[in-house]
């Protein structure tokens, strides 16, 4: 549990970063290269510090209003959960496999340079072979 104080810094933090971002984007009118996505990320960190900070403190506001709440949350980290959560991360690991197929095809359908190719495919199977490592060793714990 964040405190309320670390809350407000990430709220506050996440405020300064849009402001930055939306004053770039208007007064830095002809931007080169790379400095043309710099607005738009700043606003996107920015974004997720502010609404992260306004989370933890509703979350905090809520666990000391109701004790019914907090037993909730604590509660939520049962074997049940686990078990779900586990299902969940399977479920999107073998979504993102299906994903990361159809980049690699549709990059190879575009005819993009070879090396850039080989990189994703490269990735691809260094993925799955860490996957597979990481199974059979929990298999073996058990």
């Amino acid at each position: 549990m964040r405190k309320q104080s670390t809350n407000i810094v990430a709220s506050v933090f996440g405020a300064i970063l849009i402001a930055v971002g939306v004053l770039f984007a208007v007064f830095y009118t002809m931007p080169q290269e790379v400095m043309v996505a710099v607005p738009f990320v700043l606003g996107g960190i920015g974004f997720l510090s502010l609404f992260s900070g306004i989370n933890g403190a509703i979350v905090n506001r809520m666990k000391k209003n109701d004790p019914k709440f907090e037993k909730d949350i604590n509660d939520f980290n049962d074997e049940r959960s686990e078990y779900l959560g586990l299902k969940a991360q399977a479920k999107s690991n073998e979504f993102s496999d299906k994903l990361y197929l159809a980049l690699i095809l549709f990059l190879a359908v575009m005819e993009v340079q070879l090396a850039v190719l080989l990189v994703f495919v490269t990735a691809f199977f260094l993925r799955m072979f860490v996957s597979l490592y990481y199974a059979r060793k929990l298999n073996n714990e058990m």
